[in-house]
Formats: structure tokens, C-alpha cells, sequence
């Protein structure tokens, strides 16, 4: 609230409160897809937390911390249609909703983010690649 109280015609767009909301909304689309909004927005939530370690944003103990509360909350935390396809479109969609930039929220500490606007088709290839080595 103290990100949108002030900023109800949202002349500020870098906002963490668009946590988990850049690759969910594809991944919701998808047909067939059996995974609800909420469910969408935690896989996006930690694909983002794998960008923000991949950037050096935060170590591997961090991200491990974020998988293992999602994992004792019964989260999912992938998605078998969380490819890197649909995450570059889901960038691209972010472009054309978000004023021109992609404006991504990642994490550099638990409870504070930045937004980034340069991810790269393979930055993301390397993320999807990255998510593997988890036992989701």
C-alpha cells in the first residue's frame, strides 16, 4: 500500500508490487494450462528469484531459502510450459503494457527489489535451465 496509495494513476511503473506478474499471465494462456492465477504468480515469482541470482543479485543460500518456504507451503515453483518462448514473449508483453520497458521486479535481498528492463532471450534460456536443478 505504501507503493500504491500514492501512485493510483500509476505515473510510476517500477513497482515490486508487479512481483510474480510478468511471466503468470502467459503461463495462465497457455491452453490446456491446469495451473490457477495464484499458482502462476509463485512460478514467476521464483523464476524471478533464479534471474535475480543469475544477475548477482543474491546468492544460492537465498534463493534456496525463497524454494524451500515455497516448497513447505505446497507452492509450485515450475511449470512444464515455462519455456523460453514463453518467457521472451511474456517479456515482450511486458514492453507494450509497461510504458515501453519490460520494468521486471527482482529480488536483491528478501523484501526489497529492483526493476530491470535489459533481460536478454538468453538470459532466459539460462533461467529455464537454471530451474532444472530443482527438485520441484
Amino acid at each position: 500500500l505504501e507503493e500504491l496509495g500514492p501512485n493510483l494513476w500509476e505515473y510510476k511503473l517500477d513497482r515490486c508490487v508487479d512481483y510474480g506478474h510478468t511471466f503468470s499471465k502467459l503461463l495462465e494462456m497457455v491452453p490446456g494450462a491446469d495451473i490457477m492465477h495464484g499458482e502462476a504468480v509463485n512460478v514467476d515469482g521464483f523464476f524471478c528469484v533464479v534471474l535475480s541470482h543469475l544477475r548477482g543479485f543474491i546468492d544460492i543460500d537465498t534463493v534456496n531459502r525463497v524454494f524451500n518456504c515455497m516448497k513447505i507451503l505446497s507452492l509450485p515453483t515450475n511449470s512444464k510450459d515455462l519455456q523460453t518462448e514463453l518467457a521472451w514473449q511474456s517479456c515482450k508483453d511486458a514492453i507494450e503494457h509497461r510504458h515501453g520497458q519490460q520494468r521486471i521486479p527482482l529480488i536483491t535481498e528478501i523484501g526489497e527489489s529492483i526493476c530491470v528492463s535489459d533481460i536478454t532471450k538468453d538470459e532466459l534460456d539460462r533461467a529455464v535451465n537454471f530451474m532444472k536443478k530443482f527438485d520441484h
